[in-house]
């Protein structure tokens, strides 16, 4: 069975990829989260097994690293300075000790906001990086460190620079935040402009990182950038909810138009991904909203 590491366990992308992970054969999966203790106790599952996320140093555990992959979903997500720099510094502590304990490979989940979100066109692994916010320079940050605990070694790395992430139960994203004011019967407003959006469903993230793993770390590259290929203007997600609304026989949202001034995209192809593991998306963006849709009618 392959051993994997997955740090940030609780977050909504490791969450997502235990899940999956659990439902799999041929894994097993060690989960660090602030909350591994708490919820190893109602831990039914054979194939996975939690711990707090500071006992990854423990010399007790320093066995299970080597030959493991090692999955950092961990990330000080809208934090201060200081979380910011405990958070950075606990990374570098995983990198480090899977170095030391010879873990097999890393795949370090990064973003695209290291890349400009002013562009004009999706963003691949050949566009320059360009940090704009705290956000983007932590996440460089991180590949930074983690290029920097793998070299000299044989152990094989990759930053997976994702697209934003959406999916039941994120609820900062503004596709979640509009289709719940449209159930709520509330006024969409849309301001029309050259801004576009590019998103990533939740499954379709935890596929690309399995596919990833069960490709041989002989073909992997430093950078993946991780979308679905597509952008979208706010017109167009509001359309899309009108549809998935329609077709569920729910009022329509209302919509109040101004014309607005904001430009930029962030959007991010999947093509070298796809090149080296056969990857490819399958959630379109109508998918995604009808999953979260149903998960906001029952919860």
């Amino acid at each position: 069975m392959k051993k994997i590491i997955v740090t940030g366990a609780t977050g909504f992308l490791g969450s997502n990829l235990i899940e999956e992970l659990i439902d799999q054969d041929g894994y097993y999966v060690y989960a660090f989260s602030s909350r591994g203790d708490e919820l190893q106790k109602d831990n039914k599952s054979g194939n996975v097994h939690f711990f707090h996320k500071d006992s990854l140093f423990s010399e007790d555990l320093s066995e299970i690293l080597k030959d493991a992959f090692i999955i950092n979903c961990a990330f000080p997500r809208n934090s201060t300075g200081t979380g910011m720099a405990d958070g950075l510094r606990y990374i570098h502590n995983v990198f480090s000790i899977s170095r030391t304990a010879g873990a097999k490979a890393i795949v370090n989940i990064s973003s695209q906001s290291v890349y400009s979100q002013k562009r004009n066109e999706l963003a691949t692994e050949m566009t320059q990086v360009c940090l704009e916010s705290p956000y983007a320079v932590g996440k460089f940050a991180t590949e930074l460190m983690l290029e920097d605990a793998c070299r000299g070694t044989k152990m094989v790395y990759t930053n997976l620079r994702m697209a934003s992430l959406i999916g039941p139960g994120f609820d900062q994203r503004i596709v979640n935040r509009l289709t719940k004011q449209a159930l709520e019967g509330e006024a969409i407003l849309v301001v029309r402009s050259n801004q576009h959006f590019g998103f990533l469903d939740i499954e379709d993230a935890v596929r690309a990182i399995l596919a990833l793993i069960n490709t041989s770390t002989n073909t992997w590259k430093p950078i993946y950038n991780v979308g679905n290929g597509k952008e979208y203007s706010i017109e167009d997600i509001v359309k899309c909810i009108s549809y998935v609304f329609n077709e569920n026989n729910l009022n329509a949202p209302k919509i109040c138009i101004k014309e607005g001034d904001g430009y930029g995209s962030t959007g991010v192809s999947y093509q070298s991904l796809n090149c080296d593991t056969g990857y490819k998306p399958e959630i379109m963006l109508e998918d995604s909203v009808r999953q979260i849709l149903y998960y906001l009618q029952v919860k």
